[in-house]
């Protein structure tokens, strides 16, 4: 969708892939020829961490370089652990990790500006503040980066040339499949006939099997006979964390390209992705929307302002995930002591049902690799039940 006012196309949802350490969406890439581009190399920095503001190229003072250090390998060492994508994240012997992140890292008693940069960095990337998620959840990523908390520092830069939806598009295509975009579903039936979806305004479409792939955010508002078993309803009342804010600005007046992580601040990632004739156009993301309304325009300018206080914002966009019905919040982030509870009773079929989405991934939890992997999971439980079907 273009931002708003310009003609320039932009991600509103999931943006960057990592081919390299994700196969799945690595072969969909391949599969379709489809163009990887590079976000922008930064060249000017400002960190608000530990109190202070700076605008060094290292974030981390020399004095905190050691203990920094320690804490790159006692989170490496403690992903090492995890058996990142073979099964579901509630693997026996990691029930010492699935503990709020901010807790886990206390332990390691880090000075300020390492603290609060481990912390904004893993915020940013979940949606959330460190408190609310899971470390183990947040270790499962350093995991997916061959245990490597670097790696994941720097891998995460490239993009889809024709966004995302022109991926979508071509699986859509292949797939010939009768989609029905604004057809709200209302109540699921489910029993050993089959599968009856009711929509919002009455229509009824009925199968041999059926795949829910909608946010688990939003199982509260969705009505299934039989209800969902013991995990997925918990789940469905508890709802995962996951309620970032993205923000999308145009700003006049940075000489180069910009690359900012703060905690104290509203935005706790900020980043320039675009040029345009008009200016720069940064994308940031936040932990919590209460801290942020992104249909505030002067409120995202004055959280912008708090990296590049000189700059002048032209104008922002974004959409509310957190608003809208469809979603209910934003990717995957575990609760603390979610993944030992939940991580299997996701994935597991019910009845005539399989279910998928990057919510429920074993591997990539939260990312677009994460919902093709739950997808071919899916695919095989469904075709398992056709079948079974067929041979009764």
């Amino acid at each position: 969708k273009p931002f708003r006012g310009s003609e320039k196309s932009i991600e509103f949802g999931g943006t960057w892939v990592a081919p390299r350490w994700q196969p799945h969406i690595g072969a969909e890439i391949e599969r379709y020829s489809a163009e990887l581009i590079e976000s922008p190399v930064p060249s000017e920095f400002a960190w608000s961490l530990g109190g202070d503001f700076s605008t060094a190229a290292n974030p981390i003072p020399t004095e905190e370089w050691l203990d920094f250090e320690r804490a790159i390998r006692a989170i490496d060492n403690a992903a090492e652990r995890i058996r990142f994508g073979e099964t579901p994240l509630d693997q026996r012997g990691l029930e010492d990790l699935d503990v709020p992140f901010d807790s886990w890292l206390a332990g390691l008693d880090l000075p300020p500006k390492s603290r609060d940069f481990l912390m904004g960095w893993a915020g940013f990337f979940f949606g959330a503040p460190c408190s609310e998620v899971s470390g183990l959840h947040i270790l499962s990523w350093v995991a997916g980066f061959e245990n490597s908390a670097v790696a994941w520092y720097v891998a995460v830069s490239q993009k889809l040339a024709a966004g995302t939806a022109g991926l979508i598009d071509a699986l859509a295509e292949d797939s010939a499949a009768d989609i029905r975009l604004g057809t709200h579903v209302e109540r699921i039936g489910n029993n050993d006939d089959g599968v009856t979806v009711t929509a919002s305004g009455g229509e009824r479409f009925t199968a041999h099997a059926a795949v829910v792939a909608t946010p688990v955010n939003t199982w509260h508002a969705l009505t299934t006979n039989p209800s969902l078993g013991a995990g997925k309803t918990a789940i469905a009342q508890e709802r995962m964390a996951g309620h970032a804010t993205k923000i999308w600005a145009l700003v006049q007046g940075v000489s180069g390209n910009f690359y900012g992580v703060g905690w104290d601040t509203k935005i706790k990632w900020l980043a320039t992705e675009y040029s345009i004739e008009e200016g720069d156009l940064l994308v940031g993301f936040g932990t919590s929307p209460e801290a942020l309304d992104v249909s505030d325009e002067a409120a995202v300018a004055a959280a912008v302002r708090e990296f590049l206080p000189d700059v002048k914002v032209v104008r922002t966009d974004a959409h509310d995930w957190n608003a809208d019905e469809l979603s209910q919040g934003t990717w995957m982030a575990y609760r603390p002591g979610q993944v030992m509870r939940h991580a299997s009773a996701l994935q597991r079929p019910e009845g005539r049902l399989a279910f998928a989405g990057s919510d429920l991934a074993s591997g990539w939890c939260g990312w677009i690799d994460g919902a093709v992997e739950s997808g071919h999971r899916a695919a095989r439980a469904v075709q398992e039940m056709l079948s079974t079907r067929a041979m009764a």
